[in-house]
């Protein structure tokens, strides 16, 4: 018997543009439909759906009913750290147009990545996160991290250990080739970003965040971080 995993299921459910473009879309963590994943990835809804059926045969891509409409989701972050890793295999980027190299740029610089912060921003944080001690090598919060999350971010640690999902992960960030944090602890970290007003979602750029002036001051004050 083959203990192995079969990677050219992964290879095949890679292996053109469209079908990656399908799975970029999904990477916000929300539902989308065929129509908007058809208008996002520049294909037809027929070849939407072959795609879709194909990531819900791995097991990669879940469909959720709301009324007439149907809604895709990925199925879980591992599919979407999949992606962000293989993403990170130094392949040069062309940017064919001034509009498609400032989208670059602004992805690179803050982003999501499925339901966590990544890109440079991103990195940065978890790097004075490990570097302060509120974090330990393998991304295991300290005491001093419990204290810091909870008194500065509002974050109960000690509640995300009961979500079905791991802690932390290290997640892979395609453009700084390093890690940023991932799991519950990312998405809370994320969601006490947006409750305290701290990041915006960028107008234009799918997934790009900016920083506001509140964000901007936190990093400053707590983190040491200037922008």
């Amino acid at each position: 018997m083959n203990e192995f995993p079969d990677i050219t299921i992964i290879a095949k459910a890679l292996s053109n543009a469209s079908k990656m473009k399908i799975l970029d879309e999904l990477m916000d963590s929300k539902g989308h439909t065929v129509t908007e994943l058809s208008r996002a990835s520049q294909i037809t809804a027929q070849t939407v759906n072959h795609h879709l059926n194909e990531f819900m045969h791995n097991n990669w891509v879940t469909m959720e009913r709301s009324g007439r409409f149907h809604y895709f989701f990925l199925t879980n972050s591992n599919v979407a750290l999949l992606i962000e890793q293989l993403s990170s295999v130094p392949i040069e980027k062309k940017a064919h147009s001034l509009q498609r190299a400032l989208k670059l740029e602004k992805d690179e610089l803050f982003r999501t990545c499925y339901d966590h912060m990544a890109g440079h921003i991103g990195v940065l944080m978890t790097q004075v996160l490990l570097n302060q001690g509120y974090l330990d090598a393998n991304f295991i919060i300290t005491p001093t991290g419990i204290s810091f999350f909870k008194n500065n971010l509002s974050i109960n640690t000690q509640d995300l250990y009961d979500l079905k999902r791991q802690f932390s992960t290290k997640c892979l960030d395609w453009s700084e080739r390093q890690y940023h944090i991932g799991g519950a602890l990312g998405h809370a970290l994320l969601q006490s970003f947006e409750d305290k007003h701290f990041i915006t979602p960028h107008k234009h750029v799918k997934r790009a965040l900016i920083l506001t002036p509140a964000g901007n001051d936190f990093l400053q004050k707590y983190l040491d971080i200037y922008i």
